[in-house]
């Protein structure tokens, strides 16, 4: 590229840096967060796990007959 001046050349050169520098800051926001997401996702995975270790989440189900029969008594 051929720059008319100077300082055509150095307001490229700042514009370029400041591209990169605001790429740079985007991504590692980026990353930031991709790596947030990921710690709250395992969290909510091994919580998930420890729960149903416990058996708590299991409900007694009756069969449909049963339930019927124990309502009309």
């Amino acid at each position: 590229m051929s720059f008319k001046n100077k300082r055509v050349l150095m307001e490229n050169i700042h514009k370029i840096k400041a591209k990169k520098a605001r790429d740079n800051t985007l991504s590692d926001q980026f990353e930031a967060k991709k790596a947030k997401n990921k710690a709250i996702r395992e969290r909510k995975f091994a919580r998930w796990e420890e729960h149903l270790a416990q058996g708590s989440g299991e409900r007694q189900v009756q069969p449909v007959a049963e339930a019927a029969a124990t309502t009309q008594a």
